[in-house]
């Protein structure tokens, strides 16, 4: 029975930041949530580049 307000509460809390991120890219703030997600989400980007183990390495020079 206590998962079920939990459930509640995060649909709540889930709606709720969709909606107030919404009212901020509304509001001219997309440039300012762009700079906090980038600086606190991994950056696939750099991830993607990242040396290959060296069993990997060999099995791509045969």
């Amino acid at each position: 029975m206590r998962r079920r307000p939990f459930a509640v509460a995060l649909v709540l809390l889930s709606a709720a930041l969709v909606l107030g991120g919404n009212a901020l890219l509304d509001a001219g703030w997309g440039s300012v949530l762009r700079s906090i997600a980038d600086r606190v989400l991994p950056n696939p980007e750099i991830d993607m580049w990242a040396p290959a183990p060296a069993a990997a390495r060999g099995a791509l020079d045969r």
